[in-house]
């Protein structure tokens, strides 16, 4: 007894002695969060981020939760896709039954997630339980969006001295809700070009010009660069930026 007790007041020396500034919270294991329906519906109400659904279109086509964005695990790209989401925000992950969603959790937490959670028995468990869902087929193409080059590029900036280039990607609920913004930002501000290019289609040019995740707006006044954003971002905010 006393042999433990000797023990426990050196490790608690050792302890207490310890630099608290040594402490490195990126060094704590991070795991996927398995959920239930309740427990989702909770979470993204509470705590808003990515919703990401991995299934099929096909699949899609036939019912989906509102506000999810879209990349089919299947996608050889599926990986670079999804290291375009912002990573400093939760993200919940959902597919027909939960087995290709628990996968692409996994690798969500190995692309650099720290908050990944799964929906346990996904979207077919989801809708026996009786839970709201949106019907119909969803277009993930978008018409506002197409293949750029760089040589197009530099013609917009002859054209125009004062742009702004949207990287974004057709499957991103951000960028989606982006569209009505840049709509009304053209409206207010007639004399600024909108550039909207796809990501998925225009990797080069995302290259380029340094982005890394969707939707990234870059602002340039008299062709020279003056300010950016990453993310969804208001009219209001989007005219300040310029």
């Amino acid at each position: 007894m006393k042999f433990n007790f000797f023990i426990y007041i050196i490790l608690f020396c050792l302890c207490s002695c310890a630099n608290p500034n040594d402490f490195d919270p990126n060094t704590i294991p991070v795991n996927v969060l398995d959920v239930e329906n309740h427990q989702m519906l909770k979470l993204l109400e509470d705590n808003p981020g990515v919703l990401l659904d991995v299934r099929s279109p096909e699949e899609i086509s036939k019912g989906f939760l509102k506000n999810a964005s879209f990349i089919n695990f299947y996608d050889e790209n599926f990986l670079e896709k999804a290291s375009w989401i912002k990573k400093n925000q939760p993200i919940y992950v959902y597919c027909h039954a939960g087995g290709r969603s628990s996968k692409a959790a996994e690798m969500l937490i190995e692309l650099g997630f720290r908050e990944v959670y799964n929906l346990v028995g996904g979207y077919s468990k989801w809708l026996e339980d009786g839970y709201l869902v949106e019907k119909g087929s969803k277009n993930i193409k978008d018409s506002n969006s197409k293949s750029f080059n760089i040589h197009e590029i530099d013609s917009v900036f002859q054209n125009n001295q004062n742009v702004v280039l949207v990287f974004k990607t057709p499957w991103c609920l951000p960028c989606k809700k982006l569209d009505a913004v840049l709509d009304s930002f053209s409206q207010n501000r007639p004399n600024w070009e909108v550039v909207k290019i796809n990501m998925d289609s225009n990797k080069d040019l995302a290259i380029k010009y340094e982005v890394k995740s969707v939707p990234t707006l870059l602002f340039y006044k008299e062709a020279k660069q003056i300010s950016s954003h990453i993310g969804f971002i208001s009219l209001i905010d989007m005219l300040s930026k310029i």
